[in-house]
């Protein structure tokens, strides 16, 4: 098996990127060849938690995780904005601290498909440039906001002076694109305060969870063989399966298209164990939008 995925637990100080070429490196060389690899969905350097990278083909299901429910672990300390929004960047802003109710009352506007401003300091796509790269230079843009999906937010932990609150430690259910700085941001002038994301953990993606399923980085790049898994199994997580009969497998594999009783949306079709496509099916009519082999 060379197509495959792990699920790493990102260490904060250090870029998705940067995790991605380690994991490239050591698994080509238990392979014995240089492979494709990937993350599906990045992590902020500072962050940590899960990072999902995809070798092979497995890379090719990038498209299909972008949306897929997310959870974080959020710290975000109030009295002062800083320029990234998050712990690494230079001081704005700063504000007298909120009161924690009032912190408390605010949080049901997140709830729901909301408008949300990308940081500047991100990868966004402003006019053919990197946000980030614009911000840095200090360059004035505006990025226009996107709608994104907010599940569920609930507090985990405060703390206080007397009535004022001087950080607040959220659990934060999202879908894909959701920036957790922002929500921060925006929270923080809801309350008329300011404040800045001074810890992040991806704790759920993708149906995968941070304590039951990742493994720490230095131990994949010790014995990656021991922790990558099959593309089916990402697949699985991903979508519903339906398993393709010898004539469906060969109409599939050649561009044709074949009727299959299931519901419309994406499917996770397996033939013998050793090749898998998605399919897209629509009135009951399925089409491979993407093959894959392991």
């Amino acid at each position: 098996m060379s197509s495959g995925f792990v699920i790493i637990n990102k260490p904060s100080g250090m870029s998705s990127s940067d995790v991605v070429i380690k994991c490239r490196n050591a698994y080509s060389k238990a392979i014995g060849k240089k492979i494709k690899c990937g993350h599906m969905g990045t992590l902020d350097p500072m962050a940590s938690g899960i990072l999902i990278v995809a070798f092979g083909n497995a890379t090719r299901l990038f498209d299909f995780t972008l949306k897929k429910r997310k959870t974080y672990v959020a710290k975000f300390q109030f009295g002062e904005e800083r320029d990234t929004l998050d712990a690494c960047g230079e001081v704005t802003k700063t504000c007298a601290l909120p009161e924690f109710q009032s912190v408390v009352d605010y949080l049901p506007n997140f709830i729901g498909k909301i408008d949300q401003v990308p940081p500047k300091y991100s990868a966004v796509n402003v006019n053919g440039k990197r946000a980030y790269d614009l911000a840095r230079k200090g360059k004035d843009f505006e990025i226009a906001a996107k709608q994104v999906e907010i599940k569920d937010i609930k507090v985990l932990d405060k703390t206080l002076d007397g009535e004022l609150c001087k950080d607040l430690t959220l659990s934060i259910i999202c879908g894909g694109g959701t920036y957790i700085r922002s929500i921060c941001r925006d929270l923080a002038n809801g309350v008329g305060s300011a404040a800045y994301m001074s810890a992040l953990t991806r704790t759920e993606s993708v149906g995968f969870e941070l304590e039951r399923d990742a493994v720490e980085l230095q131990d994949f790049l010790i014995a990656p063989m021991n922790y990558v898994r099959s593309v089916k199994a990402l697949t699985d997580s991903l979508m519903q399966s339906v398993t393709l009969s010898e004539s469906e497998y060969f109409k599939i594999r050649n561009g044709q298209s074949v009727v299959i009783d299931v519901k419309d949306g994406n499917y996770g079709a397996i033939y013998m164990d050793e090749t898998s496509f998605i399919l897209d099916v629509k009135n009951k009519i399925a089409k491979s939008v993407c093959f894959l082999e392991s």
